[in-house]
């Protein structure tokens, strides 16, 4: 399926902030709480009174206090914010085209457009963010959690080389996955052949052992993934988790990087 984007306008008043930087790198909170910097994923929208749980794509987030990105539950959205007072102007976005087989996710996406739109008061409280507009709808948002290093299956979905990330070939795509077990030992798939291999964490690295594989013999572009990854065992990585991802780092500046699925 092809994606293609188009550009749209949208004014979105999504939470009044506090302490806005004018180079929008310093984290803007509401009630205390930090909303930059921060994946919000959406629990539900309300409109008109009805209520519509969220798909578990949709989310929400604020990398910086000029930039907001997302998913409406079917299509992607990335697009320049420019916060004024209790209000942030989403500029021209650039939203993805793609069709969704759902119905419940193409009327998920519609909901969520009206609703995100115009000017909308934030509360917080604790981990949630509800964010109401002047028409008494609401979105209902749920801080994401880290995801923990040991016990999660993370799908890699690039490879690194110094600061250049390579996607992995539609051929590979989702069939190379590790889990770090908390009994020192990882499993998993290199896109071809299984692993097994023990895993040491300390001190914010972590350390492959030899790994034992099966012997599948593969070809094309899912040999060419399973060498690049097997050149992470036998050193100590680097590891940095944000939200769902993971980024494993080599010495050498090589690596690769992953995501959590939802649990």
């Amino acid at each position: 399926m092809h994606t293609r984007f188009r550009h749209v306008t949208v004014l979105a008043a999504l939470l009044p902030l506090a302490a806005v930087a004018a180079c929008g790198a310093q984290a803007v909170s509401v009630g205390g709480t930090p909303v930059t910097g921060v994946r919000w994923n959406v629990e539900s929208v309300t409109v008109d009174g009805t209520r519509t749980p969220a798909p578990q794509s949709a989310y929400v987030e604020f990398p910086s206090a000029d930039r907001a990105r997302g998913n409406n539950g079917c299509n992607r959205f990335d697009a320049e914010a420019e916060i004024a007072g209790d209000t942030i102007r989403v500029g021209q976005s650039n939203v993805t085209m793609m069709w969704c087989e759902e119905k419940e996710q193409r009327d998920f996406e519609k909901t969520f457009a009206r609703a995100i739109g115009g000017t909308s008061k934030a509360r917080t409280d604790g981990d949630r963010l509800t964010l109401t507009t002047d028409d008494g709808d609401t979105i209902a948002l749920v801080k994401e959690r880290p995801a923990p290093l040991t016990g999660t299956e993370w799908t890699v979905t690039s490879l690194l080389s110094g600061d250049v990330a390579a996607s992995l070939p539609e051929e590979v795509a989702g069939r190379a996955r590790f889990t770090f077990g908390k009994d020192g030992v990882a499993t998993g798939s290199l896109g071809c052949n299984r692993f097994r291999a023990k895993a040491e964490i300390r001190d914010g690295h972590l350390t492959l052992g030899r790994p034992a594989t099966t012997r599948m013999l593969c070809q094309g572009p899912r040999m060419d993934t399973e060498r690049a990854l097997l050149k992470l065992f036998g050193q100590k990585l680097s590891y940095e988790i944000r939200g769902r991802g993971l980024t494993l780092t080599a010495p050498d500046g090589t690596g690769v990087t992953a995501g959590a699925g939802r649990g």
